[in-house]
């Protein structure tokens, strides 16, 4: 569509990053935020490129979305190969710098332009002003005048438009006798229209042999209507203005002259030139019209049904192939999609689907410089290669396939025949299978990745109903034991020695089914706690006393702050917080060096910490040691079945606890844990 100048003008741009691209614009949402919206008018002509970049800065400045539109008028079909690599180049760079990109079919730029203007709700118009002759001016009328009298709500901008060098005006001379020589009909078209003419001229002469019939210019109407329909409206003109003068040589007397004699036949001369005149604009307006609609039902129907294809693909490899086939059949050309490997790839293009307008053909081949231009465009997220403006010298035109702020992979074209891969009025069109394109690939993933939580979460439950059950059965007969050893006495040293492992052995299995039947209860969401006031010094006496079997002479420290306050937990959850990190630390500690349980006041709350003189933890573990089954490197030697700190946090967060782990601060060796109480957990008593 022009640039918003005169007459028939038009803009062109490039392309790095697409916000969106539509043929329509109803796809614009019909509820706009509040605020600026910048439109800028988009043709092939030379300075457009300027024009976006102003354009953008302009939408920048107002902190304003933007949109790039092209009107697609009966001319644009008569567009050059030069003039559609400049539309295409246009169109590109607006969508690399973030324009929503629109192409729409309309009889004029103003109606094309007024009407998107009023669907995508923009406040503000962006468009160039080219160099025209007064005499152009005077014969057209300047969109620019037009479009501030229909739309007196816009805001239009109106920017020079940069004179063409000298080639480019030697080229447009030669496009403006193409396009006139288009205009003017083929001549086929004449040929068919004056055949038209001399046929019905012989049926005219046969009717007036059977009888006096005063009406035989009607008959002429036909050939006018054909030919303006058909062949275009110069062509109908034409052949009013021939078969005017084939009614009056033929049927006017005097016949075979060009005389006449009744002032009657010269008004129905005129009558029928002007109805040629008339039918014929209309004809083809008609015909123009229809063209339109028959381009955009096309494309709206590939568009649909790309769509009703990809609701039934369900994996990337069945994807990319319909991609590629399904747009390489609709643009004409070899389409590539390329796509980053598995964990350990992630940058890698390493997955490849293809195909060839030559269904026997070989798959088309990446050179080095266009594999340099795919991994460009995706490590960049904009395009790549012949029609954009990086590595143009490819053969190839990378566009991302992106989704989410996030290129998933490159989608490749280019043409046999050495034109360019994209004409400007299929970029669109392409650019929304791109995008419709991404959001499956999307759905396939989250399709995947949904999968695999189904299964973790069966795994999940699996173990859950193992746990209970298999810990459910062994604590009773557990209990029996430990109590019956408990019972045994013995006179003999060795064997009230033997019993002692033994009952030791059966109370570490206990516990050990304790911390099953613990872990199921914190994945199954069953924790029930009840709340109520805990003494801390207390708390930690009682966790030491259950736990003085195992620690025999470890040496134990406690230092509980004289002010600490009562917390507000649930007195059997924090009993088994306390136990499971006293027993790691006498398990995993020097036997030599003390287990100091301390507490304090720190910023408004209370921290209780667990502290040993062991190794300590290794850097980055300090997370991954919480999580269920999880043991550090050099732990295997100590025994344990890394559920003790996971029920920790498990039961923490239960009370809405903070629980962390850390090496010791104080120089000494060793990893120290803290369950933070903030304020809320406190219980103050009153002065």
């Amino acid at each position: 569509m022009p640039p918003g100048d005169d007459g028939p003008s038009r803009q062109g741009g490039r392309s790095r990053r697409t916000s969106a691209a539509v043929t329509d614009p109803s796809a614009i949402p019909p509820t706009a935020p509040p605020g600026d919206r910048l439109l800028v008018a988009v043709s092939e002509q030379p300075g457009a490129l300027d024009l976006i970049r102003a354009a953008r800065r302009m939408a920048e400045a107002l902190d304003a979305p933007w949109s790039a539109v092209h009107i697609e008028t009966p001319r644009s079909a008569r567009y050059s190969d030069a003039e559609n690599a400049a539309l295409a180049e246009a169109l590109h760079l607006a969508a690399q710098l973030g324009a929503q990109v629109a192409s729409l079919p309309a009889e004029s730029v103003l109606d094309g332009l007024e009407r998107f203007a009023a669907d995508a709700h923009a406040t503000q118009v962006v468009i160039g002003k080219s160099r025209r002759s007064r005499w152009f001016e005077l014969r057209h009328g300047s969109i620019v005048d037009r479009l501030v009298r229909r739309a007196p709500g816009l805001a239009v901008h109106v920017l020079p438009l940069a004179a063409p060098p000298r080639r480019a005006h030697s080229r447009r001379a030669a496009a403006r006798k193409a396009d006139l020589a288009a205009r003017w009909g083929s001549r086929t078209g004449y040929l068919v229209a004056f055949g038209l003419t001399a046929l019905v001229t012989l049926l005219g002469t046969e009717i007036l042999r059977t009888g006096n019939i005063s009406d035989l210019g009607l008959l002429y109407l036909l050939p006018v209507m054909v030919a303006a329909t058909r062949y275009g409206l110069r062509t109908g003109i034409a052949t009013g203005l021939v078969c005017s003068i084939a009614y009056n040589f033929f049927f006017i007397p005097p016949t075979h002259t060009l005389t006449i004699d009744d002032p009657r036949n010269i008004l129905t001369v005129l009558v029928l030139l002007g109805v040629a005149v008339v039918s014929s604009q209309l004809a083809a307006r008609v015909r123009a019209h229809a063209l339109q609609a028959q381009a955009s039902a096309a494309q709206n129907g590939a568009l649909a049904g790309f769509a009703r294809l990809l609701t039934g693909i369900r994996t990337v490899d069945e994807l990319g192939r319909v991609l590629c086939a399904e747009i390489g059949r609709l643009l004409d050309g070899n389409a590539v999609l390329l796509m980053p490997g598995e964990e350990g790839q992630a940058r890698a293009l390493t997955r490849r689907w293809s195909w060839s307008p030559e269904s026997q053909a070989a798959p088309p081949q990446l050179e080095t410089l266009d594999l340099a231009a795919a991994n460009w465009a995706f490590e960049h997220d904009a395009p790549a290669g012949r029609g954009s403006d990086t590595l143009t010298a490819s053969e190839w035109l990378f566009h991302p396939v992106a989704a989410g702020g996030a290129a998933l992979g490159v989608f490749g074209l280019s043409r046999s025949d050495a034109r360019e891969p994209v004409r400007s009025d299929r970029l669109p069109l392409l650019l929304s299978l791109l995008d419709q394109a991404a959001l499956a690939l999307e759905r396939i993933e989250l399709e995947a990745r949904m999968a695999e939580l189904s299964q973790a979460r069966e795994r999940d439950r699996l173990r859950h109903a193992l746990l209970s059950s298999v810990s459910h059965d062994l604590r009773t007969p557990l209990t029996t034991i430990i109590g019956t050893l408990a019972a045994l006495r013995s006179t003999d040293a060795e064997q009230e020695r033997q019993m002692a492992a033994a009952r030791g052995e059966a109370e570490r299995l206990h516990r050990f089914v304790a911390n099953l039947l613990d872990m199921a209860r914190i994945e199954s969401g069953a924790l029930q706690g009840k709340v109520e006031p805990v003494d801390l010094d207390e708390a930690v006496a009682e966790a030491l006393h259950a736990m003085r079997a195992l620690l025999g002479r470890h040496p134990v420290e406690t230092a509980v702050s004289a002010d600490a306050p009562m917390v507000l937990v649930d007195p059997n959850l924090l009993h088994q917080c306390l136990t499971n990190l006293i027993e790691n630390a006498a398990k995993y500690g020097d036997p030599q060096g003390p287990i100091t349980v301390a507490a304090q006041r720190r910023g408004g709350g209370l921290e209780l910490t667990v502290s040993d003189h062991g190794p300590g933890i290794p850097a980055g573990a300090e997370e991954r040691i919480f999580e269920t089954f999880t043991r550090i490197e050099g732990s295997d030697r100590k025994g344990g079945t890394g559920l003790g700190l996971a029920i920790v946090r498990g039961f923490a967060l239960a009370m809405g606890l903070q629980v962390s782990a850390a090496n010791r601060t104080d120089g000494t060796p060793g990893a120290c844990f803290t369950i933070r109480f903030d304020a809320d957990h406190l219980k103050e008593w009153p002065l």
